[in-house]
């Protein structure tokens, strides 16, 4: 029988909808970071790699910047489903080629494209012979061509109501997907620029570009992007004469001010768009008495719509710098306001009034390290609230990182990840049965985001030769709040009158030690051009992702990558 994919229409009946009162879950306020500005500086959490953007090539007044990369990732966990449900290993091989460049006449107008072909793609001819993926041939012994899927969760069990129902399957994908298309004008008091670009510059909390090889493990996929127009100035270049105004984006205050519109929805219901706007100020020296490469940042942007009266301000702060050897950043943010989008699903559910419910929402990562030629040592401590009271009308408190701002190799990005994905698509199926036009309970599955948790990620690095680096860590993970899975809970809230009704994403009793992942990495380079990665993580879990029974099995992965830049 043909697995389903979640999104598509559902043929069995509707059944145990009634047990379900009502499903409260965080809403994630994404993409309203704001720092995207020409250069950004260099991150003690990032690799810098590449270590500078493409030359320029000139033909008279015009100029071209190229780049491309291709990545190849084979990848092998034992157990993924550390509880013994759907899915115990997973074993793929998935590509990935990125082309982007910019095109501009005397630097001062520019045309900026990125484009990712066969993102996350499978290697070989897969699915289902005239199903939905298709493979090429109906054998499999007969397989000549290779087609174009992506491994995701899907239906694979009978109850599309039941998490357990569903494990990882196949999902069609496209050939191309067009990251950033976006114009920019040099003026001269200032820049503006007009597209689809990224939300920001390097690798936040809340939303990472996705540019580059920055993780010191795993790697990026798309990035967050928006739909913006933007300007930025610095305005007290303007005071000074024209022979000793700074250009150099990386230094001085710089302002922004951004426009995005998010959702547009239906055009004729303009009340149903979802618009964010706010200002940046930013301000960088290379050196500051005895500090060098100084970078401090703040923003305030508001995100609103008519629909649901969502009124939500996102606040963050940056600040890095280097005092010889050592090198410090903090990155925080804080999501604050309130909607009744998540009440107006469960509503359907519940039969409750629709109210405005607070959100309050923080996240912050630290780094310190310090760098020889030859070592690094750096310890990182990270942060995202929870969420642990599924009862209607609480505030939405639990905050998601970006998906490419990765912490470690297995835990949240492949663990934690499958548990809440299979959640999710419970809760899905069972809100797109009843009819709702919104999908809150999406936002159980973090997509392999660091969430809900605040963990110590100490580290080393070992470089005994050039091109040759060999990185350790301990990451040691607890969560912020207890972890619950909403949608299970409040069905046995339903059945039970004893007040222990919480469990987490496995049927067991709610947690608060996720367990210790060690990581590794060796890495090679041939030139600048190829690059060879070995990642290896062991993951000892702890109570918040046991069972019923207080049972979870240490969990390995090992994952190797080839990827060629240009």
């Amino acid at each position: 029988m043909r697995r389903r994919v979640i999104g598509e229409t559902p043929r069995a009946g509707l059944c145990n909808i009634g047990r379900v009162r009502t499903i409260v879950v965080s809403l994630l306020a994404t993409a309203l970071t704001a720092i995207t500005l020409p250069a950004a500086a260099a991150e003690p959490w990032s690799d810098a790699d590449p270590p500078a953007p493409p030359e320029r090539t000139a033909f008279g007044d015009y100029g071209f910047r190229g780049a491309a990369e291709y990545r190849a990732n084979a990848l092998a966990i034992t157990p993924l489903s550390i509880n013994g449900a759907s899915g115990e290993d997973l074993r793929w091989v998935e590509h990935r080629l990125r082309l982007g460049g910019t095109i501009d006449w005397k630097e001062r107008v520019k045309l900026v494209v990125s484009t990712d072909l066969l993102d996350g793609a499978l290697w070989g001819d897969n699915g289902d012979f005239g199903g939905n993926p298709s493979s090429d041939r109906g054998t499999n012994v007969g397989a000549r061509n290779p087609n174009v899927t992506r491994p995701c969760v899907t239906l694979v069990g009978k109850d599309p109501l039941d998490r357990d129902s569903y494990g990882y399957g196949l999902c069609s994908q496209s050939d191309v997907s067009v990251r950033h298309a976006y114009g920019e004008v040099a003026l001269g008091f200032g820049i503006f620029r007009v597209g689809r670009q990224p939300i920001n510059i390097g690798t936040g909390v809340q939303n990472a570009d996705g540019e580059g090889r920055p993780n010191r493990f795993g790697f990026s996929r798309r990035g967050t992007i928006v739909d913006r127009v933007l300007f930025a100035t610095k305005p007290l270049e303007g005071f000074k004469p024209a022979a000793q105004r700074n250009k150099d984006p990386e230094e001085g205050l710089v302002f922004a001010y951004v426009a995005d519109r998010v959702v547009t929805d239906l055009p004729i219901r303009p009340g149903e768009a979802v618009n964010q706007t706010g200002p940046v100020l930013r301000f960088g020296a290379k050196k500051l008495g005895s500090l060098e490469d100084v970078h401090l940042a703040t923003y305030l942007v508001h995100r609103w719509d008519g629909q649901y009266g969502t009124s939500i301000n996102s606040f963050g702060l940056r600040a890095m710098g280097k005092l010889g050897p050592f090198s410090a950043g903090l990155d925080a943010v804080a999501n604050v306001g309130s909607t009744r989008e998540v009440a107006a699903a469960f509503s359907l559910l519940s039969h409750d009034p629709i109210v405005d419910q607070p959100i309050r929402q923080f996240g912050a990562r630290g780094v310190l390290r310090y760098d020889q030629p030859k070592f690094t040592l750096y310890l990182e401590g990270d942060y995202a609230s929870g969420d642990s009271d599924p009862q209607p009308r609480t505030a939405l408190t639990q905050f998601i990182w970006a998906d490419d701002t990765n912490v470690g190799l297995l835990l949240f990005k492949h663990v934690l990840a499958y548990q809440t994905a299979r959640a999710a698509a419970a809760g899905v199926e069972t809100l797109r049965r009843l009819g709702a036009t919104t999908y809150p309970v999406d936002t159980i599955d973090t997509r392999g985001a660091f969430s809900n948790a605040l963990a110590v990620f100490p580290q080393i690095d070992l470089r005994p030769m050039k091109n040759f680096l060999v990185r350790g860590g301990v990451l040691v993970a607890w969560a912020s709040s207890p972890t619950i899975d909403p949608i299970a809970s409040l069905q046995r809230h339903a059945e039970i009158s004893s007040a222990d009704y919480l469990v987490n994403f496995v049927g067991g009793r709610p947690g608060r030690f996720y367990g210790v992942e060690l990581d590794g990495r060796v890495q090679w380079r041939f030139g600048d051009h190829a690059i060879f990665d070995l990642e290896g993580a062991i993951l000892f879990p702890g109570d918040a992702l046991k069972d019923e029974n207080g049972y979870a099995v240490r969990s390995t992965m090992v994952q190797a990558r080839t990827t060629f830049a240009f």
